[in-house]
């Protein structure tokens, strides 16, 4: 079993919302993410999703976006983005799932989860994030306070996935990964994300929402470097756009 991630797939298949119009790297965006995803996953491993699936408003029309990634290979775990704002609370969430027949999709809000890979076993924590002080965006009376509750949910799901970990026995105990739709920085990297995302030895943080980038762009992005590493905690951005479509393998 491996576990691969990809992020803001931006489905559009019940609503009129091409994504070729933000550019090359949108064309045909789908087929080349569903040819690298069935070329690359088995049905045993899992995929993780931090958000952006699909621009429908209302949950039942997010269903034909949701059908194309459940009949994907592989378990599903989607986290939420910006952007899903047919997203809706868990247990009405898991009602549709079971209604529609997508069983292969979980949906993960804040949380903390623990998934076989390569013998070990391990952590996964997730959560939305938010704007960071710093960002062009980013407005003291309006951002702070979601600020704030964001990263005290990361606490929280990095907490719990403490708690897996210390469950498993050691030799089969592995590394914690954390998933965020936002980034957890940007210009200013010390944020209280990355305090705690690196106070918890995780091994890696993905993310997604950062979108616009050429082959040029991406060969000289620094904070977005999949390369980019921070006390021990590498960063990886994994828009689908910044990875030609292409799943990222996070565990093996």
């Amino acid at each position: 079993m491996a576990i691969y991630t990809i992020s803001d797939l931006h489905l559009s298949f019940s609503t009129d919302k091409p994504m070729n119009i933000f550019g090359g790297a949108w064309n045909n965006h789908t087929e080349y993410i569903k040819e690298n995803w069935q070329e690359t996953v088995k049905d045993e491993d899992f995929v993780i999703l931090p958000g952006d699936h699909s621009w429908a408003l209302r949950t039942q029309d997010a269903a034909e976006d949701l059908r194309f990634i459940h009949d994907l290979p592989g378990k599903k775990i989607l986290l939420k983005g910006n952007h899903d704002l047919w997203w809706s609370t868990s247990r009405k969430m898991d009602a549709f799932k079971n209604e529609n027949g997508l069983d292969s999709i979980s949906f993960m809000y804040n949380d903390s989860i623990l998934l076989p890979s390569g013998g070990k076993m391990h952590a996964i924590a997730g959560t939305r994030g938010w704007l960071c002080p710093g960002d062009n965006e980013y407005k003291v009376s309006e951002d702070e306070k979601i600020y704030i509750r964001e990263a005290g949910r990361l606490a929280s799901s990095i907490n719990k996935a403490a708690k897996l970990l210390e469950s498993v026995s050691p030799s089969e105990r592995g590394n914690l990964y954390i998933f965020m739709h936002y980034p957890p920085f940007n210009q200013q990297i010390d944020t209280l994300f990355t305090q705690y995302i690196e106070s918890s030895n995780a091994a890696a943080c993905y993310y997604g929402h950062i979108h616009g980038f050429s082959a040029t762009d991406r060969a000289k992005a620094h904070r977005t470097n999949v390369a980019l590493k921070e006390n021990g905690t590498l960063y990886s951005l994994v828009s689908c756009d910044y990875t030609s479509n292409k799943l990222i393998k996070v565990a093996d």
